[in-house]
């Protein structure tokens, strides 16, 4: 009788990474138990012992995005302020929704665990903070930050669908708007006058 072959092991962050390879690919709808399954080749059963569920799945899939992000954009803020620091993070935003789309549609989708989510973001919400704050504002309602990223993302949410579709050029949109929120904070800075 042939020995059948060795059982796959498994271990939570190559279940992770698989449901993130599959979230890129398809969206978040497109990830599903036995998608996930197939694409590891094991048993439905098995994904059980490192997943709760798939809204648990998916909502730990959304913090690490949104933490990726978050630290991507940490790393991009430092030492950088006002226009230049703007300007970089804007980019570092764009590649990422660029070369993760389902992931960053995840992580911009409304949170699964509002807390985890919270500590997730901590590091992308302090870097726009810090970057509006160089500009001398005062944000304390976060009237900016939400401004400046609901902008920015607009973009890319269109980007991603496909919306601009060839007809329009993505960058120079992207340009365009960024230019825009660069012109609101630089509006928006107090004047520092000469003693």
């Amino acid at each position: 009788m042939p020995t059948p072959p060795p059982r796959r092991r498994l271990d939570r962050e190559q279940v992770l990474t698989a449901a993130e390879s599959i979230v890129d690919r398809n969206g978040a709808a497109g990830l599903t138990m036995t998608a996930l399954a197939n694409e590891l080749g094991v048993k439905l059963s098995s994904l059980y012992n490192h997943v709760p569920n798939l809204e648990g799945l998916r909502g730990e899939l959304q913090n690490r995005a949104m933490l990726e992000l978050g630290t991507e954009l940490r790393n991009t803020a430092m030492g950088r302020t006002g226009e230049r620091g703007l300007r970089a993070l804007a980019h570092t935003m764009r590649a990422f929704a660029r070369a993760h789309p389902g992931r960053y549609g995840l992580a911009m989708s409304e949170p699964h665990d509002r807390d985890s989510f919270t500590e997730a973001s901590a590091n992308a919400v302090a870097a726009l903070g810090a970057i509006i704050a160089s500009y001398g504002i005062d944000d304390a309602s976060f009237d900016f930050q939400v401004g400046a990223f609901a902008a920015l993302h607009g973009v890319l949410v269109l980007e991603n669908t496909g919306f601009f579709g060839g007809i329009l050029d993505a960058d120079r949109i992207f340009e365009l708007v960024l230019g825009l929120v660069v012109d609101l904070l630089s509006d928006a800075a107090p004047e520092i006058r000469a003693v």
